[in-house]
């Protein structure tokens, strides 16, 4: 739905995710803890290499790994520390293991005792140190008890986890199962389309996914979940029942349901391509509220019918639109970038600098906006990470909204997400995002053009009373983000400018309420948030 210069590379992504392709870009993947963009490394669908035999600890795991962080991470590595990190985090599972090194030479010890020795592969050579930590993992195993007693999965943890721990903060390895629930979330997963609540023994349905097999079915919310396949729910933990109800696209599960006491009923469901909706919406006092938890891969799609519904719902009295991103830890970039582009009509939506080549990418927009114009709000936290700060950093540079709230997290980074042979993924730190106005989120995140966390303000009236009066200084911001990449003291007066603190959530919808009911005042927030490009890129 983007405009994509056409001298750029096909694609990338920042907060959570995997490889797809939308008109050209690539997906971001967040940061469980706090947010990511991500996709593969070329922009084509990851497959996974054959599971190795579950008891053997498999070279191939750690040889995609590696030289994925060879090819693809933000700057230059040399395996000669990361190598011998990552062989260091056996200590986790067995205390008395250490492996050291001496020039040329790995060395193992166990209790002690030197165990194993061998010799080092080159800097860059990552299929060499694949090997290497194979072999020593594979004579560990033979002199540890804890560590012969330990699953592959384990092993790839603790030794992933000492090599991104030289990368950076956002860089990391997600094990089989946290991996094969964060895919599902993003991308989606063969299901019936509902979800479940457990209380006092019953089952319960909630959340029936509009069109989805349960939908068209009529499961509806509140209808008590007896048994999947025959067999008893109340015997089942939830994770049994998710994985139950999951399966292949195309496959059926027979489910027992009962409403309101009546008669169980057994409906047979065949599974489908299940994404969750993570968008919701309210409207109040003739606003539209819209909610997004995350981004994944059919956000900018439920953002664009979610409109629509409030624009027919509301009709001609519908003041404006608030977008709600609190709280949001981001997502797939590409998703980010269709949601800014849902309503700005032309210019910049971002762009990403990094080492590969497929890294370096700028994205426009289409010349449309789904809301007409219509006055925007865009909320942001704290908590408001990656993607989410993507799009408020793209509507508030462009004039096409105004950000109320606080200071944003910072996460101003594309990771791409590899899905190594065991199944697990490697999130890999791959680019830096800039704003159109040139600016990097990274560490600095979005700045509020009406900030509500200050100290002892809970007041909409008083806290729209600088723009009123003609108090805001955005150029005083502009100049500390220009130098705020480089300069520590520039970085810290730009975040204490409007810091993150915990408060009454209502006050950000209060002062955007009042906003978008005087358009003259909204009018000047939008243009104050329009400053001069910090760096062309």
């Amino acid at each position: 739905m983007a405009s994509r210069d056409r001298n750029a590379p096909s694609r990338v992504s920042p907060f959570r995710v995997l490889s797809h392709r939308l008109r050209g870009a690539r997906r971001i993947a967040a940061p469980a803890a706090a947010a990511f963009l991500a996709l593969n490394a070329h922009g084509n669908p990851v497959h996974a290499v054959p599971n190795a035999d579950p008891a053997t600890v498999s070279e191939q795991v750690f040889a995609v790994g590696f030289g994925k962080i060879a090819e693809v991470y933000l700057k230059p590595v040399s395996f000669d520390q990361l190598g011998v990190d990552g062989l260091k985090g056996l200590t986790v599972i067995d205390p008395t293991v250490k492996v050291e090194r001496a020039n040329s030479t790995v060395r193992l010890y166990v209790s002690g005792g030197l165990a194993g020795e061998y010799g080092a592969a080159g800097a860059a050579d990552a299929a060499g140190w694949a090997t290497l930590t194979t072999r020593v993992i594979d004579r560990a195993r033979l002199y540890s008890p804890p560590i012969a007693q330990a699953t592959p999965e384990r092993i790839y943890q603790v030794v992933f986890d000492g090599v991104t721990a030289d990368l950076d903060g956002y860089s990391r390895y997600t094990g089989v199962q946290r991996a094969t629930n964060e895919r599902a979330q993003r991308e989606g997963y063969g299901g019936i389309g509902v979800s479940l609540d457990l209380a006092n023994g019953r089952v319960t349905v909630r959340d029936v996914l509009p069109r989805s097999p349960a939908d068209r079915s009529g499961v509806r919310d509140g209808d008590q979940l007896l048994a999947i396949d025959g067999d008893l729910t109340g015997r089942m933990s939830e994770a049994d029942m998710r994985d139950r109800l999951r399966g292949p696209t195309g496959t059926i599960v027979m489910v027992t349901l009962a409403r309101d006491g009546g008669t169980p009923r057994r409906l047979p469901l065949r599974r489908e391509r299940v994404v969750p909706n993570t968008v919701s919406y309210s409207i109040t006092d003739q606003v539209g509220v819209m909610k997004l938890e995350r981004f994944n891969a059919t956000t900018a799609a439920n953002l664009r019918e979610t409109v629509a519904t409030i624009r027919q719902s509301a009709g001609r009295n519908l003041r404006g639109l608030v977008l709600d991103l609190r709280g949001n830890p981001g997502g797939l970039l590409d998703q980010a970038v269709s949601v800014a582009d849902l309503f700005i009509r032309r210019g910049r939506i971002i762009a990403t600098e990094g080492r590969h080549p497929d890294s370096r990418q700028r994205f426009d927009a289409a010349p449309d906006d789904i809301a007409d114009g219509l006055p925007l709000v865009v909320l942001v936290d704290g908590r408001s990470a990656s993607s989410a700060e993507v799009v408020a950093a793209a509507l508030q540079d462009s004039g096409r909204a105004v950000v109320v709230g606080a200071s944003s997290y910072g996460k101003g980074s594309v990771q791409t997400v590899t899905r190594l042979p065991n199944d697990g993924e490697l999130f890999l730190t791959w680019s830096r995002i800039y704003t159109p106005a040139g600016y990097t989120l990274h560490r600095q995140g979005v700045q509020p053009t009406v900030c509500t966390s200050r100290a002892g303000q809970d007041d909409p009236d008083t806290l729209l009373g600088d723009l009123r009066d003609g108090r805001l200084r955005p150029t005083q911001i502009a100049g500390w983000r220009a130098k705020a990449a480089d300069d520590e003291q520039a970085l810290a007066r730009l975040r204490e400018s409007c810091p993150w603190k915990e408060h009454e959530p209502e006050l950000d919808l209060k002062v955007a309420t009042r906003l978008l009911s005087e358009p003259a005042l909204y009018q000047r927030a939008a243009a104050l948030a329009v400053v001069n490009t910090v760096a062309e890129r």
